[in-house]
């Protein structure tokens, strides 16, 4: 049986995740309780998608934040990264950020005109939310 070595030192080490992968390289759909992250090419980090707080656009890159301090950088660009998800609860609220619904604390007005979406702690930032995903999230959250 093959191992895995993810980068926090963790042994993957079961059928059901090379399984997955598999799959996942492939191109087939499949529910995946696990995000492959791609620091450079031929290295892949795991990540629970419920350890995910929210995904930045960094470039063509993008970069993935979660509780712990290290932000993890991934070598595709946001679209791509959106298409993989499950929506909800990954939700792009900007041109440049996706955010887990399940660790967004309050969505609040700032302004006339903008607003904005408050993380849990200990991430605890505040984003951008544009107007057109502002109606879109309001009406899927049903406010």
């Amino acid at each position: 049986m093959g191992r895995l070595l993810a980068r926090d030192e963790r042994v993957v080490n079961s059928w059901r995740m090379r399984t997955q992968l598999a799959h996942y390289k492939r191109g087939v759909q499949m529910k995946l309780d696990k995000c492959v992250v791609k620091p450079e090419l031929g290295r892949g980090v795991f990540l629970d998608l419920g350890e995910i707080y929210y995904i930045e656009a960094e470039g063509d890159d993008c970069l993935f934040r979660t509780a712990r301090k290290r932000r993890y950088r991934h070598i595709e660009p946001l679209n791509e990264v959106e298409a993989r998800l499950p929506s909800p609860p990954f939700f792009r609220i900007h041109r440049s950020y996706i955010v887990n619904l399940n660790r967004a604390r309050e969505l609040r007005a700032r302004g006339e005109r903008d607003s904005e979406i408050k993380l849990d702690p200990p991430v605890n930032k505040v984003l951008p939310v544009s107007r057109t995903a502002y109606s879109k999230l309001r009406k899927l959250l049903g406010i």
